[in-house]
């Protein structure tokens, strides 16, 4: 919130901050009382349905799995991400190719962002391309989570290390560079995010913390490179436009979720909070134009981009059905916590959730399509590690007598 409150604070400083908003119609009108009890009621249920879990799980988890085939799991991470690498790589170049070659679709970059953006997704493969880019913190993270493992408990040999260390290190490569032409900088920081917790869950302690600000300056440079190029016109240097903007994200996203709250509209019934579901079974057209009347309304009633963890369910279902959804996250988060600590899929997927709770101010995370698919690639990463095989001995059955 005191970022948030910036421009309002200092409106001559954060001039451009203030313009942006201005054009998103969002004045300091729109903090509310009603708003800020819902905000207070819906962080007491999720605190509430928190600890309930917690105090209804076992006290302690699980050790640690140890007599895991690393090499296994490692071997089936670096594949598939090999695959997403090679298909957005693909994707990419043949949409440079039938713009004139990549110097031209540079230059097009530079002239207009937004053009070259729409580009890509006009040559997109085939259905659902954007998730497989999207997948790419998952089988970053999953890398990242195993060589956390193999450092702990050892088991991981030194091919696999070194294929789990460059399926990380090309994915926040090309999650560093790729954003700028393709927006989505999130992705880079939720693999950021997820592969940090997700070794803190492995080690179950905080690490690594000097190594925190490298990926906050590596998120912040991929930042400013994007709205150096889609915000040429403004009169400012790259880094200060790339400052204001971000401050102007953190004010957009509050009053966004002050702003339902202020106002009559009808509900839109799980549209919002459920958008991955319609998505995977393509039904989203369906309910669009089903509910196109309510859909209409609430547009009106929110700056750009969408609602927070706490505002988008009040959107969808009202203040009771927000509730029963809010502690329903509330439950899972836990119960993934607790599992967490107990496995390596379990620490990878705790680490996307911790993600998406850093960015649940943005927007309601566990709601995204990208979210979902992550969870699920990571979760069928999980599946192959099978404990390490017995000793020949042990596994031989002995004759009948």
């Amino acid at each position: 919130m005191a970022v948030a409150a910036l421009p309002f604070a200092f409106p001559e400083r954060f001039d451009i901050a203030i313009e942006l908003l201005e054009r998103q119609h969002l004045t300091v009108e729109d903090f509310s009382a009603t708003g800020a009890a819902w905000l207070a009621v819906a962080f007491i249920v999720f605190v509430c349905a928190s600890i309930v879990t917690m105090l209804a799980l076992p006290s302690k988890p699980k050790p640690f799995e140890t007599n895991i085939d690393l090499d296994r799991v490692a071997r089936a991470a670096f594949i598939l991400n090999a695959v997403f690498v090679t298909i957005t790589l693909l994707w990419v170049s043949l949409t440079a190719q039938s713009m004139g070659g990549f110097r031209t679709m540079l230059l097009l970059v530079q002239l207009d962002a937004l053009e070259a953006r729409e580009a890509l997704l006009d040559n997109k493969l085939f259905t659902g391309m954007r998730v497989i880019y999207a997948s790419l913190p998952a089988t970053g993270a999953i890398a990242a989570t195993i060589l956390a493992a193999g450092k702990r408990q050892g088991g991981l040999s030194p091919k696999y290390r070194q294929l789990c260390l460059i399926s990380f290190s090309v994915n926040l490569v090309m999650l560093a560079l790729l954003p700028i032409v393709m927006s989505q900088r999130l992705l880079l920081l939720q693999l950021i995010m997820a592969a940090y917790f997700s070794t803190c869950m492995v080690h179950r302690r905080l690490i690594g913390l000097q190594y925190l600000p490298i990926g906050f300056v590596l998120f912040m440079s991929t930042w400013i490179g994007r709205e150096s190029v889609t915000n040429a016109t403004i009169g400012a240097s790259p880094i200060e436009v790339g400052f204001e903007k971000l401050v102007f994200y953190f004010s957009n996203d509050l009053l966004n979720s002050f702003m339902p709250l202020n106002r009559e509209f009808d509900h839109t019934y799980g549209f919002f909070t459920f958008k991955f579901a319609t998505y995977f079974t393509q039904t989203d057209g369906f309910f669009r134009s089903l509910l196109v009347d309510q859909l209409e309304a609430v547009d009106a009633i929110r700056g750009g981009g969408a609602w927070s963890i706490f505002t988008m369910p009040y959107v969808d279902f009202g203040a009771v059905g927000a509730s029963l959804y809010i502690a329903a996250i509330a439950v899972i988060s836990a119960i993934v916590f607790h599992k967490g600590v107990e496995s390596i899929s379990g620490a990878a997927i705790y680490g996307l959730f911790a993600g998406g709770y850093v960015l649940c101010t943005h927007t309601l995370y566990f709601a995204n399509t990208n979210f979902v698919a992550m969870v699920m690639i990571t979760a069928f990463i999980g599946s192959f590690a099978k404990p390490r095989q017995q000793s020949r001995n042990a596994l031989t059955v002995q004759p009948a007598e």
